[in-house]
């Protein structure tokens, strides 16, 4: 471990930072302080983190090759995406070589109440949690997006029901798109979602999307099992 002291000659800050930002972190979680000793090691969030991003690790190499399967075999942009705070953020893409289709690379935040992934992290989540989601007010992307909260409540209970989430027109005019739940990599909930222009993702391609996105998400939960 590493006492105030020596924190400060190393990082060339003052103690009184040194001690506030140790404090900070302590109170996360990041950091731990022996009694005795009074040195800080580092502390059980560090430990979370790692676990996590082991088992985000997993999950990409499981779903690598069922999303360029999926990819090839309805010519659309897949994602694999988790649920953050309040968004969600891609961790894995593919697109079609050689066509114009959406493209989003990993790294990319999407607003958490968009669209069909949104509908399917929401439909895994606790009702008091999703009660106070709603009660903040679900935005309005266009003049398509749910926003009356009765029948938001009514979308996430048909995904419970049938396994998938769709989304015509609701985020983005123009973009249709399906999601399916993955269940939860290293403590995050993790989905798979096709996304396409309405001029090739259009009504019984949509459906068919949904077939084959929700047997891809039973074949990555299988080899993550």
């Amino acid at each position: 471990g590493l006492g105030i002291s020596e924190l400060s000659r190393r990082l060339e800050i003052s103690k009184g930072t040194v001690f506030g930002r140790c404090n900070q972190l302590e109170s996360g979680g990041a950091l731990s302080r022996d009694p005795e000793s009074k040195r800080y090691g580092l502390g059980p969030l560090v430990a979370t983190l790692a676990r996590r991003g082991f088992a985000q690790a997993a999950l990409r190499d499981a779903a690598a090759p069922e999303m360029t399967r999926l990819c090839n075999r309805l010519d659309e942009s897949v994602f694999l995406g988790v649920m953050g705070r309040g968004e969600v953020l891609v961790v894995e893409a593919r697109q079609p070589p050689e066509q114009i289709r959406i493209s989003a690379g990993p790294g990319t935040r999407l607003p958490l109440m968009a669209g069909a992934v949104g509908k399917v992290f929401l439909a895994g989540q606790p009702p008091a949690k999703v009660d106070e989601l709603l009660a903040a007010g679900l935005p309005r992307y266009t003049e398509h997006t749910v926003i009356d909260p009765a029948e938001y409540r009514a979308h996430l209970d048909q995904v419970r029901r049938q396994g998938y989430a769709m989304e015509k027109d609701e985020f983005l005019l123009g973009i249709w798109g399906v999601a399916a739940s993955l269940g939860t990599a290293g403590g995050m909930p993790a989905a798979l979602y096709v996304v396409g222009f309405t001029s090739s993702l259009y009504s019984g391609r949509l459906e068919e999307a949904a077939r084959e996105t929700m047997a891809a998400a039973r074949r990555i939960q299988a080899a993550l099992a």
